[in-house]
C-alpha cells in the first residue's frame, strides 16, 4: 500500500468512457455528471458487476443513443495510490453495460438513469456453449474454459489431482468450472482441500481453494475507534490508520444448530456406488473428527492454533456429540476396477483416475453451508481500493457488556481475529467525493477452544409421554 493518502475516503476517477452500439465513445466526466459507482465483488459468484448512476444534461441517452449495449472503460483508485496492484483498471479488459434502468426526469432537462454492467466474461460466457469430451486435470479443463470465454486478464488457478475425462452436453463454460468445483482437490495441499471457489475480483480471476485463500497474509486490521483517537502530535490525522476504523458494523450469523444438522454441516453419510464392481462403499463425515484433518483460517494465523465454532459436548446419554448423527445422507456412484476400454488410451495405458466423492462431497458441503451460516459480520469502512473480495483481514471488535461477571476478555471472542472478505461492494459516492466499503467478512474456526463440560443432555423429565386418544376429547361437539 503506497503511502500519502490525502484525506481518509479520497478517491481520483482517471477515466470514466462509455462506447456506444454506434461507435460513439462518450467522456462521462465531461458529459454528464456521475452520481455514484457501485462495484460488487463476491467469492460465491463468478463474475464482478456494478452500477452507475448519471445526471445526463446532454441527451446521450437518446441521441447516442444509450440502449444497454455499451462498453464501459473505467479506471479509479484510491488517492495517491499509484501501485498496479492498488487501482481499479478496466480500461484495457472492459465492463459491459447490459441494462439501462429508471430514467426519469429530475428537472431542468436533465434525466437521470442507472447503468448495470459486469465482466465481459460473463457475457461471453452466456453465449458461448461446449459440447463433447474434455481431458486434464480439473485445473486444466478450468484453463480451458476461460479460453473458451476468452479471458485476458490474470487467473490464479490452484492445481488439482487426478486426470480426468469428462463428457460436457451443451453447457456453458462456467457450467463447466461449476462441475468442476464439486469434486476438485489441491495437489499443493496434502489435506486435499476440496473447497474449491471460483470469483473475479476486481484484480483477476481465481480458481482455487479455501485453504489457499486462509493461508493469504492479513491485508488489514479493523477495529472500531473512539473519535479522535486516530489523531497525532500537532493534530496531524494518521490517514493509513483512519483506513482500518470500522464505521458501523452488524453481527449477521451466529451459528444455526437445525441448520448445521439439515444440511450435514455436523454431520453426513456417504453411499458410494461402484457401477463396474457392483458394490456399495459407506462413508462418514464427523466434523468433530475431522476438524483437524482439514486446514482452517486461524490454522494459518493466531498462533497457527484452529477449533471448532461449534461445542463438542456430549447431548445424549449414549455419549453422543451433535457431530454423531449423521443426519444428512448423499448418494454417489463411480466406476473403479479392472480395464476400462472407454477410458484406455491408444498406449495401452489407463491415465485417468475415476471420481473420488469420499475425498470432496461431504466436506465440501459442511464447509460451504458454513460459509452461509457461519460466523458473519457487516462492516462499513473507509474505502481503498487495496481490498478485494478473497482477502484475508483481522477484526478487533471489542466486547459488549454494561456490567463485569468475572474476568472478561476486551474483545468479543467470536467476532476477533482473523476474518475472511467473502463480498464486498465498493461504493464511490460523487456527491461528496468519498469511498466507502461495505464488507462482509466470515470465519470458519476459532483461536481457543470453546470449553464445555462431558455432558450437556437435554433437560427432560424422568416419565413416559401422555398418550390422548379418546373420541369425547379429540370430538368433543359429537
Amino acid at each position: 500500500m503506497s503511502k500519502g493518502i490525502k484525506s481518509v475516503g479520497d478517491f481520483d476517477l482517471a477515466t470514466a468512457k462509455l462506447i456506444t452500439s454506434a461507435g460513439l465513445t462518450i467522456d462521462l466526466k465531461k458529459g454528464s455528471h456521475i452520481v455514484a459507482i457501485n462495484l460488487f465483488e463476491d467469492i460465491q459468484r463468478n463474475a464482478i458487476s456494478g452500477e452507475i448512476m448519471l445526471e445526463d444534461s446532454a441527451g446521450y441517452v437518446s441521441e447516442a443513443p444509450i440502449i444497454g449495449q455499451e462498453y464501459l472503460q473505467l479506471k479509479i483508485q484510491t488517492s495517491s495510490m499509484k501501485d498496479d496492484t492498488d487501482i481499479i483498471n478496466f480500461t484495457e479488459n472492459v465492463f459491459v453495460v447490459n441494462s439501462i434502468q429508471n430514467r426519469g426526469e429530475v428537472g431542468n432537462k436533465v434525466s437521470m438513469y442507472l447503468l448495470t454492467f459486469t465482466s465481459s466474461e460473463l457475457v461471453k460466457n452466456q453465449r458461448t456453449r461446449v459440447n463433447g469430451s474434455l481431458t486434464g486435470t480439473y485445473s486444466d479443463i478450468v484453463e480451458q474454459m476461460m479460453n473458451k470465454v476468452n479471458c485476458q486478464k490474470k487467473i490464479y488457478i490452484e492445481p488439482t489431482k487426478g486426470i480426468k475425462r469428462i463428457v460436457v452436453p451443451n453447457l456453458s463454460p462456467f457450467k463447466v468450472i461449476e462441475m468442476a468445483l464439486q469434486n476438485s482437490t489441491s495437489t499443493l495441499n496434502e489435506k486435499f482441500s476440496p473447497s474449491y471457489m471460483f470469483y473475479e475480483t476486481t484484480k483477476a480471476y481465481h480458481y482455487r481453494s479455501l485453504a489457499s485463500m486462509y493461508a493469504q497474509p492479513i491485508v488489514q486490521t479493523y477495529t472500531s475507534y473512539t473519535p479522535g483517537s486516530q489523531v497525532l502530535k500537532g493534530g496531524i490525522v494518521d490517514v493509513t490508520k483512519e483506513l482500518g476504523n470500522v464505521l458501523d458494523y452488524e453481527i449477521v450469523e451466529n451459528s444455526n444448530s437445525l441448520y448445521n444438522f439439515s444440511t450435514g454441516v455436523y454431520g453426513s453419510k456417504l453411499i458410494v456406488h461402484n457401477i463396474y464392481s457392483k458394490t456399495f462403499n459407506e462413508y462418514q463425515y464427523n466434523y468433530f473428527d475431522n476438524f483437524n484433518e482439514e486446514k482452517h483460517i486461524t490454522g494459518y494465523h493466531e498462533g497457527k492454533k484452529q477449533y471448532p465454532i461449534f461445542s463438542d459436548v456430549t447431548l445424549e446419554k449414549d455419549g453422543g456429540r451433535s457431530s454423531d448423527f449423521p443426519s444428512r445422507t448423499y448418494l454417489s456412484s463411480m466406476s473403479e476396477g479392472g480395464g476400462d476400454i472407454q477410458n484406455t488410451t491408444e498406449d495401452g495405458t489407463e491415465p485417468f483416475t475415476a471420481p473420488d466423492p469420499q475425498n470432496s462431497l461431504q466436506e465440501r458441503a459442511s464447509t460451504m453451508n458454513q460459509l452461509d451460516k457461519g460466523l458473519i459480520l457487516n462492516i462499513l469502512t473507509h474505502g481503498n481500493t487495496v481490498i478485494s473480495a478473497g482477502d484475508i483481514v483481522k477484526m478487533d471488535i471489542p466486547l459488549v457488556a454494561a456490567y463485569k461477571t468475572g474476568k472478561k476478555p476486551p474483545n468479543d471472542r467470536f467476532f476477533n481475529g482473523v476474518f475472511l472478505i467473502k463480498r464486498i461492494n465498493h461504493e464511490f459516492s460523487f456527491t461528496d467525493k468519498k469511498h466507502k466499503s461495505y464488507l462482509t467478512l466470515v470465519k470458519d474456526s476459532l483461536s481457543e477452544k470453546l470449553e464445555g463440560p462431558d455432558d450437556l443432555y437435554e433437560p427432560k423429565p424422568e416419565k413416559k409421554p401422555i398418550i390422548i386418544k379418546d373420541k369425547e376429547i379429540l370430538y368433543p361437539q359429537l
